[in-house]
């Protein structure tokens, strides 16, 4: 492995393969191959098959120097040296391009590696490789779905969370769809995702568990939705049920939001506006008290005392 070719193969890492040549084009890298083997027998009766054909394949693989990259490869088609052999012809195969793929399995990988576990989004790994959204998310699919099912990637679970994140947002077609994950908060590590946030949906996902499995669970953190503690109703009794710290913060500060605007009317007689006093510090008022500075304490401190004359607001941002 001396000369150029040589290290061109070494470089492209796919066993099994010769590059017979390499064009650089402004936008990607054509890299044309064919496979290695020179003397093939016929997979029916065994005699040395002879070269019948070959046909150009166009397939993605790994991106090179920050481009593209598409694999020409040369395709042989064999032909059974025995006329009376039911063979005919056939295909020559690789485990490294699966029949009619678009991308390398190599390519695959990476691209499932780097939407799962790095959490790219699908569309920038798709421009990286050269191929469409729908491309990538079938690897992702093809790739994915063996790791999620391996029934050792979970394992035993100490702390389990519960949230929901919107999934689509609402259109005239249908209101606002949910997911729920579901992560295991000592790895941490996504265990599952069901479609909904409802109790039902909770309680199917549950029923489905291995009982001593759910038995091992010691704490579930969760939101505060009443529908969270009836899915988990009869499932995790025992666990210890934590409140999220973001949706604790959340639900105080929507609390000192419902107290500053019933203050402002009630003084006021009207909605918050720009030059009011209240609505002056809104902002200051659900920001933690650790992150305000000096000159943001006073400002919210006189803001208070000319906006609440009976320490409504100052008491439910003290509780906070």
């Amino acid at each position: 492995m001396d000369d150029a070719t040589g290290r061109a193969e070494a470089l492209l890492g796919l066993s099994q393969f010769r590059v017979l040549d390499v064009a650089e084009f402004p936008d990607e890298l054509w890299i044309s191959v064919e496979t290695t083997a020179d003397i093939v027998g016929c997979p029916r009766c065994g005699v040395r098959a002879l070269a019948h054909e070959r046909r150009r394949v166009d397939i993605r693989d790994l991106p090179c120097f920050g481009r593209p990259v598409r694999l020409i490869w040369l395709k042989r088609r064999w032909r059974c040296a025995d006329g009376d052999c039911d063979a005919k012809t056939w295909t020559e195969e690789t485990p490294h391009v699966p029949p009619r793929a678009v991308m390398t399995v190599r390519a695959g990988a990476e691209a499932t590696r780097q939407v799962g576990e790095l959490a790219l989004p699908v569309a920038v790994v798709a421009k990286e490789l050269g191929v469409s959204w729908w491309t990538v998310m079938d690897a992702v699919i093809t790739h994915g779905t063996p790791l999620v099912d391996d029934p050792e990637r979970v394992g035993w679970v100490r702390a389990l969370g519960i949230d929901e994140t919107s999934f689509l947002s609402a259109t005239r077609d249908h209101h606002t769809l949910y997911a729920t994950g579901f992560v295991d908060l000592d790895e941490p590590k996504v265990i599952d995702m069901v479609e909904g946030n409802s109790a039902a949906d909770l309680r199917r996902w549950f029923e489905a568990q291995d009982r001593v499995w759910l038995e091992a669970i010691e704490v579930v953190a969760t939101d505060l939705a009443e529908s969270y503690r009836k899915g988990m109703a009869g499932h995790l009794d025992h666990a210890v049920r934590v409140a999220d710290p973001f949706h604790v913060v959340r639900a105080a500060n929507r609390v000192v939001d419902k107290v500053r605007r019933r203050v402002q009317n009630e003084t006021l007689g009207h909605r918050g506006r720009k030059g009011d006093p209240l609505y002056r510090i809104r902002k200051l008022l659900l920001k933690g008290a650790e992150r305000l500075d000096e000159r943001g304490h006073e400002r919210m401190l006189l803001g208070l005392r000319r906006g609440d004359p009976h320490d409504e607001l100052l008491g439910a941002w003290l509780a906070n």
